[in-house]
């Protein structure tokens, strides 16, 4: 009696794993940069746990708001001038247009939850054309992790 509990919870559990595998996937198959769409959700402990695109998208929030910080803050640290400061503030208004994604997510306003990923995602890409080609390369690099965490965030708010 014991081994076929066992062996339910067992299938179950594969069961689920596989599921969440399927949602990772599908999101990631489609965005600018599969393996670190991948690398990125995977790597959180609580992707497992995630049932459903709004927990993957919870996830995939906060990785999209560390991104942006990151640069922000790689901004403050390296540039200098009226093109940094434009950087700062441009990042902190994505900043601020992601943090009000996560009472749009929670209360289901998907088309404004679409909406403000989106302004996020033009205000990085904002600060990534003010250095016009000639920002230090960790600046690049920020940016453009940001912008593959925020597109992340915006595939899945777009399928939600």
């Amino acid at each position: 009696m014991a081994s076929k509990s066992f062996l339910l919870v067992s299938l179950a559990l594969v069961l689920l794993c596989g599921c969440q595998a399927d949602l990772v996937d599908d999101i990631c198959s489609v965005s600018t940069n599969p393996s670190l769409c991948n690398q990125i959700l995977r790597s959180d402990p609580r992707t497992p746990g995630a049932k459903n695109l709004r927990e993957l998208g919870k996830i995939a929030l906060d990785k999209a708001l560390e991104g942006t910080k990151a640069t922000r803050l790689a901004v403050k640290s390296l540039g200098k001038g009226p093109t940094a400061s434009t950087c700062v503030k441009v990042c902190q208004d994505a900043i601020n247009n992601l943090n009000e994604c996560r009472n749009l997510l929670r209360a289901s306003d998907i088309s404004a939850l679409q909406t403000k990923v989106s302004v996020a995602l033009t205000d990085v890409q904002t600060c990534d054309d003010t250095y016009e080609g000639k920002e230090p390369p960790q600046i690049n690099q920020a940016t453009q992790r940001a912008k593959e965490l925020i597109g992340i965030f915006l595939i899945i708010a777009s399928r939600l």
